[in-house]
This record gives structure tokens, C-alpha cells and sequence, in this order.
């Protein structure tokens, strides 16, 4: 196999796990299988650990429309906003939210 096949293999598996995901569909073995295929690629020379995690970050980009980072820091300023009480931010419907 050749560094561009396995690039692409690579980014679809990641496609895969988000996509499941993003439809609450946990999938521990496919995403295993998919840590465990991209160590094998670091062993044989395919891919770096930086090509793997810009990979990574693509296909999230791909399937949720934003960034791991930005996600990450969405879901953390939503548990702290439940925490404190903040109702009216609650009360905003979701969808209104993701645009704020």
C-alpha cells in the first residue's frame, strides 16, 4: 500500500466514526480498529502523528461543520452554563444556539 491509499483509507474510517457520531451511534470497535490502523501506519513510515490528527480534524470538519478544538470548547462553555443556572441560555433552542 502506498502513503496515498492509506491517507485516504485512513481519512474514510475517520469519516465513518464522526458520521456515526454525529447520529449518537457509539462505535468502540470501528474506532479501535481505526487508533489501532493508524499506529501501524506511524510503524511503517504512512503517516505521521500530525498528518494523522490534521486527518482527523478534516473529516470532523467535514462531517459537523467545525473544528475538534471548537466543538470541544463549545460543549465545555455548555456544561459550564448548565452549571452555573443559566436558564435563559437553556431556553434558547438548540439550533438558534449552534449559530450564536
Amino acid at each position: 500500500m502506498n502513503k496515498q491509499a492509506f491517507v485516504i483509507s485512513c481519512y474514510q474510517q475517520f469519516l465513518s466514526i464522526f458520521e456515526k457520531a454525529k447520529l449518537h451511534q457509539k462505535d468502540n470497535k470501528l474506532k479501535h480498529r481505526t487508533e489501532g490502523y493508524v499506529q501501524a501506519g506511524k510503524v511503517m513510515g504512512l503517516i505521521t502523528n500530525e498528518e494523522a490528527l490534521s486527518l482527523m480534524d478534516s473529516a470532523h470538519t467535514e462531517v459537523f461543520g467545525e473544528s475538534i478544538e471548537s466543538r470541544k470548547s463549545k460543549k465545555v462553555s455548555l456544561k459550564e452554563v448548565i452549571e452555573s443556572g443559566d436558564d435563559e441560555y437553556i431556553d434558547i433552542p438548540a439550533y438558534e444556539r449552534n449559530k450564536i
